[in-house]
């Protein structure tokens, strides 16, 4: 069996919640919840609150099964994701590109957080939406 290996500098997990006011952009999650930035120190001071970070450091992505969608570069991958001492399953579509020894993996899937027992805060007239998309490119090389 092929075996690969993430490469971090072309990789990336990035976030997008809403916000009554404004976007606000989470940074790359490599999956310590300290990790997750929207730009806004109150906000991000708030959510860490509400994540219990001390707590529940971590969030973890699995998946358990892939297969491919009609002889394209589409796949279909059923995940399990535990966050803040919750686990979520979902099936969600992605593309997955051969290049040589290298592979690409492009998806993205919305969360809501009350799902995994975070309220979205409100802060003075800012009220944070409680959907989270999350977008994901992996690059991953051949192992020798």
């Amino acid at each position: 069996m092929t075996r690969y290996r993430v490469v971090p500098g072309s990789s990336s997990i990035d976030t997008e919640v809403r916000s009554s006011v404004h976007p606000i952009h989470g940074g790359w999650v490599e999956i310590p919840v300290e990790a997750i930035r929207s730009g806004n120190r109150l906000t991000d001071l708030e959510m860490q609150r509400r994540a219990e970070v001390s707590r529940y450091p971590t969030i973890r992505f699995e998946v358990t099964r892939a297969w491919p969608v009609n002889g394209t570069d589409r796949y279909r991958a059923a995940v399990s994701v535990t966050a803040h001492g919750r686990t979520q399953a979902f099936e969600e579509d992605f593309r997955l590109q051969r290049n040589g020894g290298r592979v690409v993996l492009d998806g993205q899937h919305t969360f809501d957080m009350r799902d995994f027992g975070v309220n979205p805060p409100r802060i003075l007239t800012l009220r944070v939406e409680p959907q989270v998309k999350v977008s994901v490119r992996l690059v991953a090389e051949e192992e020798d």
